[in-house]
């Protein structure tokens, strides 16, 4: 049998001003980038499953979405990418 192992993620978020969030992930320094994304993902997944109905969840999903797809350039156009080039 596995021992259980935990450890712990979590996210600060410092609020400086109505418009300005400063973001602290905290986590083992034995993770990985990839591990800690794993484990946040994995929060975000089951806070959109924690949502009551199919389209509450769906609801959720979509705006979780458009939230990161506004933080990033778009990954399916190489004009977006050249910008962090030059």
């Amino acid at each position: 049998m596995m021992e259980e192992n935990k450890i712990k993620v979590s996210v600060e978020v410092i609020i400086e001003s109505e418009n300005n969030f400063l973001f602290n992930i905290l986590a083992p320094q034995s993770l990985d980038q990839d591990m800690i994304r794993s484990v946040l993902v994995g929060g975000v997944a089951l806070s959109i499953r924690a949502e009551e109905t199919p389209k509450d969840q769906a609801k959720a999903l979509r705006d979780v979405i458009d939230y990161l797809e506004s933080e990033f350039i778009n990954p399916d156009s190489f004009s977006d990418a050249q910008k962090f080039v030059d």
